[in-house]
């Protein structure tokens, strides 16, 4: 059975697309690997801070055991 796709999840499917077709024209990276709040935010058409704010949710989620949607380490490194 195919899962049903909102179109808010639509759209950013399509922007990753569009983004990864833009690297393979470009035959490299268009923003560095190691800057990945700023890839996200390209390839996902969010802002930085967008990304950096729900980072910050899922890590307060995950830390005061709320509601736990990825793993990851309690100890913020940035």
């Amino acid at each position: 059975m195919a899962k049903v796709v909102k179109s808010s999840a639509r759209e950013i499917i399509l922007k990753v697309k569009e983004f990864c077709e833009a690297e393979h024209k470009n035959q490299d990276v268009l923003i560095p690997l190691n800057n990945v709040q700023k890839r996200v935010a390209a390839i996902t058409g969010v802002s930085e801070k967008t990304v950096t704010r729900i980072t910050n949710e899922v890590i307060t989620a995950a830390c005061t055991s709320k509601k736990i949607v990825i793993q990851q380490s309690c100890n913020k490194t940035e």
